[in-house]
């Protein structure tokens, strides 16, 4: 009886792209537990969700840039932020290693505002839509930030 292996197809034609998604190593317990926690702790109601303003194209970068700001005469503020993927109504992806926080954390004491941008990179071989996602909070706070990115079809 003859043995076959079985391989994956790999086309010679389609050259794989150097920006492609790279695998998420996390376990997903820990994904999970992250998750949970911030929905069980206290929440703070934050306006959104955030819209990128302009369109993104396959291949580029989109930025939302959003301002935090601790209370006059409360506690210091510490927050750490973990990227969610953004989806669209069609099921597409764009994973969460695509995201980027910049800082990945902040504190802050009363009174004193910062700025923090929510990157993402757009991969090549993306579909057009608008792509909504969470930005999970946890800390002294704890809650999730909406944003939403629209993505364009393959610039030409």
């Amino acid at each position: 009886m003859p043995y076959f292996e079985r391989k994956p197809y790999v086309s010679a034609s389609r050259a794989v792209s150097p920006i492609a998604p790279q695998p998420d190593n996390q376990p997903i317990s820990d994904i999970a537990r992250r998750v949970l926690e911030t929905e069980r702790g206290p929440r703070q109601h934050l306006d959104g969700p955030f819209r990128c303003r302009k369109s993104c194209h396959p291949g580029s970068t989109a930025t939302i840039l959003l301002s935090f700001e601790a209370p006059e005469g409360a506690a210091p503020v510490q927050m750490q932020f973990e990227p969610g993927d953004l989806t669209n109504p069609n099921g597409d992806i764009l994973p969460a290693n695509r995201i980027s926080v910049i800082p990945p954390q902040i504190q802050l004491e009363p009174g004193e505002a910062t700025d923090v941008a929510v990157a993402v990179t757009i991969p090549d071989l993306s579909k057009p839509g608008e792509y909504h996602g969470r930005i999970a909070c946890t800390g002294t706070d704890q809650t999730s930030v909406v944003v939403i990115f629209e993505v364009a079809g393959a610039q030409t």
